[in-house]
């Protein structure tokens, strides 16, 4: 087992020696950067464990549409991981994945997204047994865009409602690694030098793995990073009384709005949380925000 990256990135065993020889020449050269395909679950690193072992179920979704109290999951794929005190990996398990029949035609722009098709979906089912006792057997769930997955996933498997989420879209600053774009693809080429030319669930799953075992420019893993984030409490701040004619501006700071609550709110960490009551009462009318500390286990919901 491969665990050094720079070494996997070195060999790419997984690829044909030959075509691996000549993309390591066009690599060394100052005016090209060479793309190699994401490798195997296989060959990504993983180390010995310090401490007590938890799982990380890593997953993601396709659905026919983008609200979960009307439409239907149509697939779903997960990949446990196992890691250590320190947040990092020290297993991975097999992916697997399920299809699902909506029981209806897929709409042309959902057939586009998720390259799925009807006839690929007809007479499936997904296993949810299966599926709920991977996610309950889990210590936190894992996905790259936990606001969609996991409504989704506690609408249709309510005995796991509150366990722990971590988003890797949001809960690292990609930004402060130097990277722009927070895109799956894109995190992977920047920071890996891979490619997923596949763009089903499972494949997905797979590339966010590839991620998260690889190490960030400050040294630690995408895990370690991710996990110290997500877990550390946030503030939900809502600016509850504000006039409607701020909303622009709350809009333009990152404010979002809930139709429950009807209400603008945005979450914060401990650091921020006087200058954000300052900045309310300042610039959006509002004096008296409804504040409520959340964790990991509310957030993204």
């Amino acid at each position: 087992m491969i665990t050094d990256l720079e070494e996997l990135e070195r060999t790419a065993a997984w690829l044909p020696a030959e075509t691996e020889r000549l993309a390591a020449a066009l690599d060394r050269h100052p005016d090209y950067r060479v793309l190699r395909s994401l490798p195997p679950l296989d060959y990504l690193p993983r180390f010995a464990p310090e401490g007590r072992e938890r799982t990380a179920i890593v997953l993601d979704i396709e659905t026919t549409s983008l609200d979960h109290r009307t439409g239907k999951i149509i697939e779903v794929a997960l990949c446990p991981v196992r890691f250590d005190r320190r947040g990092r990996i020290t297993g991975i398990g097999k992916t697997q994945s399920w299809l699902e029949d909506p029981g209806e035609p897929l709409e042309p722009a959902i057939e586009r997204l998720t390259g799925l098709s009807d006839a690929e979906l007809a007479g499936q089912r997904i296993d949810d047994d299966a599926v709920l006792g991977l996610l309950k057997g889990a210590d936190v769930m894992i996905a790259h865009h936990c606001a969609f997955d996991a409504l989704w996933i506690e609408a249709r498997y309510p005995d796991i409602a509150g366990k722990p989420w971590a988003c890797s879209l949001k809960d690292i600053d990609w930004a402060a690694h130097g990277v722009e774009s927070r895109k799956l693809g894109h995190l992977l080429a920047e920071l890996c030098g891979w490619f997923n030319a596949r763009h089903r669930a499972a494949a997905d799953v797979e590339a966010l793995v590839a991620l998260l075992a690889s190490p960030l420019p400050g040294g630690r893993s995408g895990m370690a990073e991710l996990l110290i984030s997500a877990s550390k409490p946030g503030w939900l701040v809502s600016a509850t009384g504000a006039p409607f004619e701020v909303k622009d501006r709350l809009k333009a700071r990152g404010y979002r709005w809930s139709p429950e609550r009807k209400c603008w709110w945005i979450e914060v960490r401990q650091a921020a949380l006087e200058a954000e009551t300052d900045w309310l009462a300042a610039d959006a009318q509002c004096r008296s925000p409804d504040i409520r500390k959340i964790s990991w286990r509310e957030r993204h919901r």
